[in-house]
């Protein structure tokens, strides 16, 4: 221990101090002004030639310079910082399969552009006040929202314009939006199939009561078989009104709602060759159901979901998916929100990103009838 504080006392005075543009100048025989032009990115009238610039930054290095913050913040009246809020809902936080890809795409889109990102309710169960107070005290310059109902959404930017809402659970001419493509993604799921030569193909929709888009993916379902020259055939169609049994949105709702749909298919006197989820837990939670009524995947039926996991890499056969997009989304959200912040855009302004088929082994061409 007596080592240790000796070894402190010996250190030089301009070690143990903060390290200021003052000392940089004096030691790169410039101006302040100059300093804070390279260091700071400061917008001034100083012109600084190539040469005093390495030697500034050198001299930082070696000083240890690092850029005050608080008082930046201060001159410049921007906190450089993002924040992140996931309403708190059940099976809404950062760390879900959904949000995840999300927030690493605002991440990565942050770093490049020099910000910082504020997670504002790791665990979801801070209230939407929250986002408010943060902005009003100046602690952060924006706020993506991570699927986040329509009156939260539309509350926060009547207040503040640098709000960007993901995947809001309704259109609103009201809010800056980046949007996911529902339509497109359904309509891809049905073109494949019926190129596959399905014509019998049925849709594994939702059975509860808290819907947001997965009731649109049962409109844009039949508007895509229509579209294919295929009959809307209603028994075809599972969702709350096939489900026998009542289902809680507290529940695995997905997993039980793709158990649900595949005993419905099967008990079918003509079951569909194949199936559009309209998620991939939906689907996975399907597939993995027909496996236990001894189907055969996908000789039997085919099934395509709208999403890709991680975890789905495991599953076998592995689902064919519609790829949400989602980490390409949360990218494009922060870079949004932050050319709001510098003034680059103006509000409202919306984004909308197209869907990717990824082809795996959960389908295969229809087999002929004997």
């Amino acid at each position: 221990m007596k080592r240790l504080v000796k070894k402190r006392d010996a250190m030089a005075p301009e070690q143990r101090k903060t390290v200021t543009l003052k000392m940089v100048a004096a030691r790169a025989g410039c101006s302040v002004s100059s300093v804070s032009t390279v260091l700071n990115n400061a917008k001034g009238n100083s012109m600084v030639s190539d040469v005093t610039r390495k030697r500034i930054f050198s001299i930082a290095k070696e000083l240890g310079y690092h850029p005050n913050f608080a008082s930046r913040s201060l001159r410049t009246r921007s906190t450089r910082t993002i924040g992140v809020y996931v309403q708190p809902k059940k099976w809404r936080q950062v760390g879900n399969h959904y949000e995840l890809p999300l927030f690493k795409g605002v991440e990565k889109a942050a770093r490049e552009r020099n910000y910082n990102v504020m997670v504002l309710n790791l665990g979801a169960e801070v209230l939407p006040g929250v986002c408010k107070e943060q902005l009003l005290e100046r602690r952060i310059d924006g706020i993506v929202l991570l699927h986040t109902d329509k009156e939260i959404a539309e509350m926060l930017s009547a207040e503040h314009d640098c709000i960007v809402a993901v995947d809001c659970a309704h259109n609103s001419s009201k809010v800056n939006l980046v949007r996911f493509d529902d339509a497109a993604a359904v309509h891809l799921a049905v073109e494949h199939l019926v190129r596959l030569g399905h014509t019998r193909i049925g849709f594994a929709g939702a059975c509860t009561a808290e819907k947001n888009n997965e009731a649109d993916r049962e409109r844009h379902f039949k508007e895509a078989l229509l579209r294919n020259k295929l009959n809307v055939v209603d028994e075809l169609i599972f969702n709350e009104t096939k489900c026998t049994e009542p289902i809680r949105y507290e529940d695995r709702y997905c997993q039980k709602e793709g158990t649900a749909a595949i005993r419905y298919f099967h008990a079918l006197p003509k079951p569909p060759t194949a199936v559009v989820a309209y998620n991939s837990l939906v689907a996975s939670a399907l597939m993995h159901e027909a496996a236990k009524l001894g189907m055969k995947l996908p000789e039997e039926l085919s099934v395509i979901g709208i999403d890709d996991y991680e975890f789905l890499d495991f599953q076998e056969p592995r689902l064919t998916v519609i790829d949400h997009v989602l980490e390409e989304m949360g990218r494009g959200s922060a870079e949004m929100l932050i050319d709001l912040i510098e003034g680059k855009i103006t509000p409202p302004v919306c984004r909308v990103y197209q869907p990717e088929i990824k082809e795996y082994e959960s389908c295969t061409t229809k087999r002929s009838s004997k």
